[in-house]
Protein backbone atom coordinates (compact mmCIF):
# COMPACT_ATOMS: atom_id res chain seq x y z
CA UNK A 1 0.00 0.00 0.00
CA UNK A 2 1.47 3.44 -0.88
CA UNK A 3 2.85 5.28 2.12
CA UNK A 4 0.85 8.46 1.47
CA UNK A 5 -2.39 6.47 1.62
CA UNK A 6 -1.34 4.70 4.78
CA UNK A 7 -0.44 7.99 6.47
CA UNK A 8 -3.83 9.37 5.58
CA UNK A 9 -5.42 6.83 7.90
CA UNK A 10 -2.95 7.18 10.75
CA UNK A 11 -4.11 9.00 13.88
CA UNK A 12 -1.72 10.65 16.36
CA UNK A 13 -1.20 8.57 19.47
CA UNK A 14 1.09 10.67 21.65
CA UNK A 15 -0.79 13.94 21.47
CA UNK A 16 -4.12 14.75 23.15
CA UNK A 17 -7.05 13.47 21.15
CA UNK A 18 -9.23 16.20 19.77
CA UNK A 19 -12.97 15.99 19.76
CA UNK A 20 -14.18 14.72 16.40
CA UNK A 21 -17.71 15.59 15.40
CA UNK A 22 -19.56 12.27 15.33
CA UNK A 23 -21.41 11.24 12.20
CA UNK A 24 -24.59 10.81 14.19
CA UNK A 25 -27.96 9.41 13.29
CA UNK A 26 -30.29 12.29 12.61
CA UNK A 27 -32.96 12.60 15.23
CA UNK A 28 -30.77 11.90 18.28
CA UNK A 29 -32.35 13.49 21.32
CA UNK A 30 -30.91 16.25 23.43
CA UNK A 31 -28.74 17.87 20.80
CA UNK A 32 -26.07 20.31 21.90
CA UNK A 33 -25.54 23.49 20.03
CA UNK A 34 -23.34 24.63 17.33
CA UNK A 35 -25.75 26.15 14.85
CA UNK A 36 -29.48 25.96 15.36
CA UNK A 37 -31.84 24.15 13.06
CA UNK A 38 -35.37 25.18 12.18
CA UNK A 39 -36.76 22.90 14.85
CA UNK A 40 -34.51 24.31 17.55
CA UNK A 41 -32.12 21.37 17.51
CA UNK A 42 -28.45 21.89 17.02
CA UNK A 43 -26.75 20.63 13.93
CA UNK A 44 -23.16 19.72 13.33
CA UNK A 45 -21.25 20.80 10.28
CA UNK A 46 -20.88 17.19 9.11
CA UNK A 47 -23.58 16.77 6.54
CA UNK A 48 -26.11 18.77 8.61
CA UNK A 49 -26.55 15.90 11.06
CA UNK A 50 -27.57 16.32 14.67
CA UNK A 51 -24.89 16.10 17.37
CA UNK A 52 -25.26 13.51 20.15
CA UNK A 53 -26.22 14.89 23.57
CA UNK A 54 -23.62 15.43 26.26
CA UNK A 55 -25.12 12.72 28.50
CA UNK A 56 -25.35 9.08 27.44
CA UNK A 57 -28.55 8.83 29.49
CA UNK A 58 -30.22 11.29 27.11
CA UNK A 59 -28.77 9.76 23.94
CA UNK A 60 -31.72 7.87 22.48
CA UNK A 61 -29.66 6.46 19.60
CA UNK A 62 -27.14 4.89 21.96
CA UNK A 63 -29.80 3.69 24.39
CA UNK A 64 -31.72 1.81 21.70
CA UNK A 65 -28.43 0.34 20.47
CA UNK A 66 -27.63 -0.65 24.06
CA UNK A 67 -31.00 -2.37 24.52
CA UNK A 68 -30.70 -4.22 21.20
CA UNK A 69 -27.15 -5.36 21.84
CA UNK A 70 -28.09 -6.49 25.36
CA UNK A 71 -30.97 -8.62 24.06
CA UNK A 72 -28.68 -10.12 21.42
CA UNK A 73 -26.03 -10.98 24.03
CA UNK A 74 -28.63 -12.52 26.33
CA UNK A 75 -29.86 -14.80 23.57
CA UNK A 76 -26.30 -15.67 22.64
CA UNK A 77 -25.53 -16.81 26.19
CA UNK A 78 -28.67 -18.94 26.39
CA UNK A 79 -27.94 -20.51 23.02
CA UNK A 80 -24.33 -21.23 24.01
CA UNK A 81 -25.22 -23.52 26.91
CA UNK A 82 -28.16 -25.02 24.99
CA UNK A 83 -25.85 -25.89 22.07
CA UNK A 84 -23.29 -27.68 24.23
CA UNK A 85 -25.97 -29.48 26.25
CA UNK A 86 -27.90 -30.59 23.17
CA UNK A 87 -24.74 -31.96 21.58
CA UNK A 88 -23.41 -33.70 24.70
CA UNK A 89 -26.60 -34.91 26.40
CA UNK A 90 -29.21 -35.24 23.63
CA UNK A 91 -27.07 -36.19 20.63
CA UNK A 92 -24.25 -37.90 22.60
CA UNK A 93 -21.53 -36.15 20.62
CA UNK A 94 -17.89 -37.17 21.02
CA UNK A 95 -15.19 -34.74 22.23
CA UNK A 96 -14.07 -34.30 18.63
CA UNK A 97 -17.61 -33.46 17.49
CA UNK A 98 -18.04 -30.98 20.35
CA UNK A 99 -14.79 -29.32 19.33
CA UNK A 100 -15.89 -29.16 15.68
CA UNK A 101 -19.31 -27.79 16.68
CA UNK A 102 -17.69 -25.00 18.70
CA UNK A 103 -15.27 -24.31 15.87
CA UNK A 104 -18.05 -23.91 13.31
CA UNK A 105 -19.68 -21.22 15.46
CA UNK A 106 -16.75 -18.92 14.72
CA UNK A 107 -15.72 -20.23 11.29
CA UNK A 108 -17.37 -17.25 9.60
CA UNK A 109 -14.88 -14.88 11.22
CA UNK A 110 -12.09 -16.83 9.58
CA UNK A 111 -13.78 -17.03 6.17
CA UNK A 112 -15.31 -13.55 5.78
CA UNK A 113 -14.10 -11.65 8.84
CA UNK A 114 -11.86 -9.31 6.85
CA UNK A 115 -14.13 -8.49 3.87
CA UNK A 116 -17.05 -8.07 6.29
CA UNK A 117 -15.35 -4.93 7.60
CA UNK A 118 -15.09 -3.45 4.12
CA UNK A 119 -18.73 -4.31 3.42
CA UNK A 120 -19.91 -2.80 6.71
CA UNK A 121 -17.99 0.41 5.96
CA UNK A 122 -20.08 0.66 2.76
CA UNK A 123 -23.44 -0.20 4.37
CA UNK A 124 -25.78 1.40 6.85
CA UNK A 125 -24.87 -0.11 10.22
CA UNK A 126 -28.40 -0.21 11.62
CA UNK A 127 -29.85 -2.08 8.65
CA UNK A 128 -26.96 -4.55 8.74
CA UNK A 129 -27.65 -5.40 12.41
CA UNK A 130 -31.36 -5.93 11.80
CA UNK A 131 -30.78 -8.30 8.89
CA UNK A 132 -28.16 -10.19 10.93
CA UNK A 133 -30.66 -10.68 13.77
CA UNK A 134 -33.35 -11.97 11.42
CA UNK A 135 -30.99 -14.46 9.76
CA UNK A 136 -29.91 -15.82 13.14
CA UNK A 137 -33.53 -16.12 14.24
CA UNK A 138 -34.47 -18.29 11.27
CA UNK A 139 -31.44 -20.53 11.72
CA UNK A 140 -32.02 -21.18 15.43
CA UNK A 141 -35.76 -21.72 15.00
CA UNK A 142 -35.01 -24.81 12.90
CA UNK A 143 -33.50 -26.67 15.89
CA UNK A 144 -36.65 -27.14 18.01
CA UNK A 145 -38.66 -27.83 14.85
CA UNK A 146 -36.26 -30.58 13.75
CA UNK A 147 -36.17 -32.01 17.29
CA UNK A 148 -39.99 -32.14 17.45
CA UNK A 149 -39.97 -34.05 14.15
CA UNK A 150 -37.32 -36.45 15.54
CA UNK A 151 -34.99 -35.31 12.78
CA UNK A 152 -32.35 -33.38 14.75
CA UNK A 153 -28.77 -34.55 14.14
CA UNK A 154 -25.33 -33.27 15.04
CA UNK A 155 -24.86 -32.30 11.39
CA UNK A 156 -28.02 -30.17 11.49
CA UNK A 157 -26.59 -28.46 14.58
CA UNK A 158 -23.33 -27.83 12.74
CA UNK A 159 -25.11 -26.15 9.83
CA UNK A 160 -27.17 -23.97 12.17
CA UNK A 161 -24.22 -22.74 14.25
CA UNK A 162 -22.31 -21.98 11.05
CA UNK A 163 -25.14 -19.78 9.74
CA UNK A 164 -25.50 -18.21 13.18
CA UNK A 165 -21.80 -17.36 13.09
CA UNK A 166 -22.12 -15.59 9.74
CA UNK A 167 -24.88 -13.39 11.17
CA UNK A 168 -22.82 -12.66 14.26
CA UNK A 169 -19.87 -11.45 12.14
CA UNK A 170 -21.91 -8.66 10.61
CA UNK A 171 -23.83 -7.78 13.79
CA UNK A 172 -20.69 -7.40 15.88
CA UNK A 173 -18.65 -5.45 13.34
CA UNK A 174 -21.60 -3.12 12.68
CA UNK A 175 -22.44 -2.30 16.31
CA UNK A 176 -18.81 -1.67 17.26
CA UNK A 177 -18.46 0.63 14.24
CA UNK A 178 -21.67 2.48 15.09
CA UNK A 179 -20.71 3.44 18.66
CA UNK A 180 -18.13 6.16 17.80
CA UNK A 181 -20.64 7.71 15.39
CA UNK A 182 -23.44 8.24 17.94
CA UNK A 183 -21.50 9.23 21.06
CA UNK A 184 -18.86 11.86 21.75
CA UNK A 185 -15.25 10.76 21.41
CA UNK A 186 -14.64 11.30 25.13
CA UNK A 187 -17.62 9.05 25.96
CA UNK A 188 -16.45 6.01 23.99
CA UNK A 189 -14.97 4.35 27.07
CA UNK A 190 -18.14 4.99 29.06
CA UNK A 191 -20.33 3.66 26.24
CA UNK A 192 -18.20 0.53 25.89
CA UNK A 193 -18.39 0.09 29.66
CA UNK A 194 -22.18 0.01 29.48
CA UNK A 195 -22.15 -2.40 26.55
CA UNK A 196 -19.68 -4.65 28.35
CA UNK A 197 -21.84 -4.46 31.50
CA UNK A 198 -24.74 -5.74 29.39
CA UNK A 199 -22.59 -8.62 28.24
CA UNK A 200 -21.78 -9.45 31.84
CA UNK A 201 -25.45 -9.21 32.86
CA UNK A 202 -26.18 -11.67 30.05
CA UNK A 203 -23.40 -13.92 31.34
CA UNK A 204 -24.96 -13.77 34.80
CA UNK A 205 -28.55 -14.39 33.78
CA UNK A 206 -28.21 -16.27 30.50
CA UNK A 207 -26.62 -19.57 31.59
CA UNK A 208 -28.77 -19.78 34.73
CA UNK A 209 -31.94 -19.21 32.76
CA UNK A 210 -30.78 -21.64 30.08
CA UNK A 211 -30.05 -24.30 32.70
CA UNK A 212 -33.49 -23.83 34.27
CA UNK A 213 -35.23 -24.01 30.89
CA UNK A 214 -33.27 -27.12 29.93
CA UNK A 215 -34.28 -28.75 33.20
CA UNK A 216 -37.96 -27.86 32.88
CA UNK A 217 -38.34 -28.43 29.13
CA UNK A 218 -35.37 -29.69 27.09
CA UNK A 219 -32.22 -28.32 25.54
CA UNK A 220 -33.62 -28.03 21.98
CA UNK A 221 -36.76 -26.20 23.16
CA UNK A 222 -34.58 -23.65 24.96
CA UNK A 223 -33.51 -22.26 21.58
CA UNK A 224 -37.00 -20.76 21.35
CA UNK A 225 -35.99 -18.16 23.95
CA UNK A 226 -33.01 -17.12 21.86
CA UNK A 227 -35.26 -16.64 18.85
CA UNK A 228 -37.40 -14.28 20.94
CA UNK A 229 -34.45 -12.26 22.24
CA UNK A 230 -33.05 -11.82 18.72
CA UNK A 231 -36.46 -10.59 17.55
CA UNK A 232 -36.50 -8.07 20.41
CA UNK A 233 -32.98 -7.00 19.47
CA UNK A 234 -34.01 -6.36 15.86
CA UNK A 235 -37.00 -4.29 17.03
CA UNK A 236 -34.81 -2.18 19.34
CA UNK A 237 -32.23 -1.50 16.64
CA UNK A 238 -35.01 -0.56 14.23
CA UNK A 239 -36.26 1.96 16.82
CA UNK A 240 -33.04 4.01 16.75
CA UNK A 241 -34.36 7.47 15.81
CA UNK A 242 -33.69 9.25 12.56
CA UNK A 243 -32.33 8.15 9.22
CA UNK A 244 -28.80 6.86 9.12
CA UNK A 245 -26.91 8.45 6.21
CA UNK A 246 -25.48 6.14 3.61
CA UNK A 247 -21.68 5.99 3.88
CA UNK A 248 -19.79 7.70 1.10
CA UNK A 249 -18.72 5.37 -1.67
CA UNK A 250 -15.00 4.52 -1.48
CA UNK A 251 -12.74 6.04 -4.10
CA UNK A 252 -11.27 2.61 -4.72
CA UNK A 253 -14.16 0.19 -5.17
CA UNK A 254 -12.03 -2.96 -5.36
CA UNK A 255 -12.97 -4.99 -2.28
CA UNK A 256 -9.53 -6.46 -1.71
CA UNK A 257 -7.94 -3.00 -1.81
CA UNK A 258 -10.31 -1.82 0.94
CA UNK A 259 -9.57 -4.91 3.03
CA UNK A 260 -5.86 -4.26 2.49
CA UNK A 261 -6.29 -0.69 3.76
CA UNK A 262 -7.65 -2.00 7.05
CA UNK A 263 -4.93 -4.63 7.42
CA UNK A 264 -2.21 -2.12 6.54
CA UNK A 265 -3.53 0.35 9.08
CA UNK A 266 -3.40 -2.24 11.86
CA UNK A 267 -0.02 -3.55 10.71
CA UNK A 268 1.62 -0.13 10.59
CA UNK A 269 -0.07 1.50 13.59
CA UNK A 270 2.63 1.36 16.35
CA UNK A 271 0.18 0.46 19.10
CA UNK A 272 -2.24 -1.82 17.32
CA UNK A 273 0.08 -4.07 15.30
CA UNK A 274 1.83 -5.84 18.19
CA UNK A 275 -1.39 -5.87 20.23
CA UNK A 276 -3.15 -7.59 17.32
CA UNK A 277 -0.71 -10.53 17.38
CA UNK A 278 -0.96 -11.01 21.15
CA UNK A 279 -4.77 -10.91 21.11
CA UNK A 280 -4.90 -13.45 18.28
CA UNK A 281 -2.68 -15.92 20.17
CA UNK A 282 -4.63 -15.39 23.38
CA UNK A 283 -7.91 -16.07 21.58
CA UNK A 284 -6.56 -19.22 19.93
CA UNK A 285 -5.68 -20.87 23.23
CA UNK A 286 -8.55 -19.30 25.19
CA UNK A 287 -11.09 -20.88 22.86
CA UNK A 288 -9.59 -24.27 23.61
CA UNK A 289 -10.21 -23.70 27.31
CA UNK A 290 -13.77 -22.51 26.61
CA UNK A 291 -14.48 -25.59 24.47
CA UNK A 292 -13.28 -28.03 27.14
CA UNK A 293 -15.06 -26.40 30.10
CA UNK A 294 -18.56 -27.89 29.44
CA UNK A 295 -17.02 -31.31 28.83
CA UNK A 296 -15.06 -31.02 32.09
CA UNK A 297 -18.16 -29.98 34.05
CA UNK A 298 -20.83 -32.21 32.49
CA UNK A 299 -18.76 -35.38 32.09
CA UNK A 300 -15.73 -35.33 34.37
CA UNK A 301 -17.42 -33.54 37.28
CA UNK A 302 -20.88 -35.07 36.72
CA UNK A 303 -22.77 -31.75 36.91
CA UNK A 304 -26.10 -31.30 35.16
CA UNK A 305 -26.91 -28.39 32.85
CA UNK A 306 -28.95 -26.56 35.49
CA UNK A 307 -26.10 -26.64 38.00
CA UNK A 308 -23.50 -25.62 35.43
CA UNK A 309 -25.64 -22.70 34.25
CA UNK A 310 -26.13 -21.48 37.80
CA UNK A 311 -22.41 -21.72 38.62
CA UNK A 312 -21.47 -19.83 35.47
CA UNK A 313 -23.97 -17.12 36.41
CA UNK A 314 -22.49 -16.72 39.89
CA UNK A 315 -19.00 -16.54 38.46
CA UNK A 316 -19.95 -13.90 35.92
CA UNK A 317 -20.95 -11.45 38.67
CA UNK A 318 -17.27 -10.46 38.73
CA UNK A 319 -17.71 -9.12 35.21
CA UNK A 320 -20.39 -6.72 36.39
CA UNK A 321 -18.00 -5.36 38.99
CA UNK A 322 -15.27 -5.05 36.37
CA UNK A 323 -17.55 -3.06 34.07
CA UNK A 324 -18.28 -0.69 36.95
CA UNK A 325 -14.69 -0.07 38.03
CA UNK A 326 -12.86 0.05 34.70
CA UNK A 327 -12.75 3.86 34.53
CA UNK A 328 -11.27 4.12 38.03
CA UNK A 329 -8.67 1.48 37.20
CA UNK A 330 -7.59 3.33 34.05
CA UNK A 331 -7.36 6.63 35.93
CA UNK A 332 -4.96 5.00 38.36
CA UNK A 333 -2.91 2.72 36.08
CA UNK A 334 -3.30 4.17 32.59
CA UNK A 335 -4.74 2.24 29.68
CA UNK A 336 -1.55 0.45 28.56
CA UNK A 337 -0.62 -0.84 32.01
CA UNK A 338 -4.22 -1.95 32.57
CA UNK A 339 -4.34 -3.94 29.32
CA UNK A 340 -1.10 -5.82 30.04
CA UNK A 341 -1.58 -6.47 33.77
CA UNK A 342 -5.24 -7.46 33.68
CA UNK A 343 -4.72 -9.86 30.77
CA UNK A 344 -1.99 -11.70 32.68
CA UNK A 345 -4.05 -11.93 35.88
CA UNK A 346 -7.11 -13.22 34.00
CA UNK A 347 -4.97 -15.94 32.37
CA UNK A 348 -3.38 -16.97 35.66
CA UNK A 349 -6.72 -17.27 37.45
CA UNK A 350 -8.03 -19.68 34.80
CA UNK A 351 -5.46 -22.26 35.89
CA UNK A 352 -7.89 -23.06 38.69
CA UNK A 353 -10.40 -24.58 36.27
CA UNK A 354 -8.85 -28.05 35.82
CA UNK A 355 -8.39 -28.30 39.59
CA UNK A 356 -12.18 -28.16 39.95
CA UNK A 357 -12.31 -31.73 38.61
CA UNK A 358 -9.85 -32.77 41.32
CA UNK A 359 -11.70 -31.08 44.19
CA UNK A 360 -14.45 -33.68 44.51
CA UNK A 361 -17.62 -32.34 46.15
CA UNK A 362 -16.04 -28.90 46.46
CA UNK A 363 -15.39 -28.55 42.73
CA UNK A 364 -18.34 -26.20 42.28
CA UNK A 365 -16.75 -23.71 44.71
CA UNK A 366 -13.60 -23.66 42.59
CA UNK A 367 -15.63 -23.00 39.42
CA UNK A 368 -17.47 -20.07 41.02
CA UNK A 369 -14.34 -18.47 42.49
CA UNK A 370 -12.33 -18.82 39.29
CA UNK A 371 -15.22 -17.51 37.18
CA UNK A 372 -15.76 -14.51 39.47
CA UNK A 373 -12.14 -13.32 39.56
CA UNK A 374 -11.40 -14.12 35.91
CA UNK A 375 -14.53 -12.31 34.71
CA UNK A 376 -13.62 -9.18 36.68
CA UNK A 377 -10.13 -8.85 35.20
CA UNK A 378 -11.10 -9.99 31.69
CA UNK A 379 -13.93 -7.44 31.52
CA UNK A 380 -11.70 -4.50 32.43
CA UNK A 381 -9.14 -5.66 29.87
CA UNK A 382 -11.77 -6.01 27.13
CA UNK A 383 -13.25 -2.54 27.70
CA UNK A 384 -9.92 -0.74 27.80
CA UNK A 385 -8.36 -2.33 24.71
CA UNK A 386 -11.56 -1.89 22.65
CA UNK A 387 -11.88 1.77 23.67
CA UNK A 388 -8.24 2.39 22.79
CA UNK A 389 -8.75 0.98 19.31
CA UNK A 390 -11.90 3.02 18.70
CA UNK A 391 -10.36 6.29 19.87
CA UNK A 392 -7.26 6.23 17.71
CA UNK A 393 -8.79 4.84 14.50
CA UNK A 394 -10.18 7.20 11.83
CA UNK A 395 -13.95 6.65 11.53
CA UNK A 396 -13.95 5.73 7.81
CA UNK A 397 -11.77 2.74 8.71
CA UNK A 398 -13.60 1.62 11.85
CA UNK A 399 -15.48 -1.22 10.19
CA UNK A 400 -12.29 -2.65 8.72
CA UNK A 401 -10.38 -2.13 11.97
CA UNK A 402 -13.04 -3.95 13.99
CA UNK A 403 -13.27 -6.70 11.38
CA UNK A 404 -9.50 -7.15 11.38
CA UNK A 405 -9.44 -7.56 15.16
CA UNK A 406 -12.51 -9.77 15.06
CA UNK A 407 -10.68 -11.86 12.50
CA UNK A 408 -7.76 -12.14 14.93
CA UNK A 409 -9.95 -13.05 17.88
CA UNK A 410 -12.76 -15.09 16.36
CA UNK A 411 -11.07 -16.29 13.19
CA UNK A 412 -8.57 -18.42 15.10
CA UNK A 413 -11.25 -19.85 17.39
CA UNK A 414 -12.22 -22.72 15.06
CA UNK A 415 -8.60 -23.85 15.16
CA UNK A 416 -8.60 -23.64 18.96
CA UNK A 417 -11.90 -25.51 19.29
CA UNK A 418 -11.02 -28.36 16.94
CA UNK A 419 -7.49 -28.68 18.37
CA UNK A 420 -8.88 -28.81 21.92
CA UNK A 421 -11.33 -31.57 21.03
CA UNK A 422 -8.68 -33.65 19.28
CA UNK A 423 -6.10 -33.16 22.04
CA UNK A 424 -8.63 -33.99 24.78
CA UNK A 425 -9.57 -37.17 22.95
CA UNK A 426 -5.89 -38.15 22.82
CA UNK A 427 -4.57 -37.21 26.29
CA UNK A 428 -7.67 -36.40 28.36
CA UNK A 429 -9.64 -33.25 29.16
CA UNK A 430 -7.62 -32.03 32.16
CA UNK A 431 -4.14 -32.37 30.57
CA UNK A 432 -5.41 -30.74 27.38
CA UNK A 433 -6.83 -27.84 29.37
CA UNK A 434 -3.45 -27.25 31.02
CA UNK A 435 -1.83 -27.07 27.57
CA UNK A 436 -4.24 -24.40 26.37
CA UNK A 437 -4.08 -22.47 29.65
CA UNK A 438 -0.31 -22.24 29.28
CA UNK A 439 -0.78 -20.83 25.78
CA UNK A 440 -3.08 -18.05 27.04
CA UNK A 441 -0.62 -17.11 29.77
CA UNK A 442 2.33 -16.88 27.37
CA UNK A 443 0.29 -14.68 24.99
CA UNK A 444 -0.66 -12.37 27.88
CA UNK A 445 2.94 -12.12 29.04
CA UNK A 446 3.94 -11.16 25.50
CA UNK A 447 1.68 -8.10 25.79
CA UNK A 448 4.06 -6.64 28.39
CA UNK A 449 6.70 -6.30 25.65
CA UNK A 450 4.47 -4.33 23.25
CA UNK A 451 4.30 -0.51 22.93
CA UNK A 452 0.80 -0.66 24.45
CA UNK A 453 2.18 -1.84 27.79
CA UNK A 454 4.48 1.19 27.92
CA UNK A 455 1.62 3.60 27.33
CA UNK A 456 0.46 5.17 30.57
CA UNK A 457 -2.23 7.38 29.18
CA UNK A 458 -5.42 8.08 31.10
CA UNK A 459 -8.34 7.64 28.72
Amino acid sequence: MPSNTRDQFRAPIDTPETEVAPIALSGSAGAVGVSGGADGTAKSDVGGLIEPPESLNRNRAFNFLWVGETASQFGFQVAGLATSTTAIVVLHATEGQVGLLNGLQTLAFLLIGLPAGAWVDRWRKRRTMIVADLVRMVALASIPIAWAMDALTIYHMMIVVTVFGFGTVFFDVAYQSLVPSIVHNRQIGQANGRLEASFQVARVGGPGLAGWLIGVFSAPVTFGLTVGTLGFSAAAIASIPGTEPKPAAPKDTVLWHQVRDGISYVKNEPLLGPLFLCIACNALFGQGVFTLLPVLALRDMGLDAQTLGTLLSFGAVGGLIGAGINRRVVRRLGDGHTIAAFSIIASLVNFGLPFAAMAGAHGWIVLVCVGFVQSLFQTVYNIVQLSLRQRICPKPLLGRLNATFRFAVWGVMPIGSVSAGLLAGAIGVVPAMFVFLTGTLLASIAMTFTPVAKRNRIG
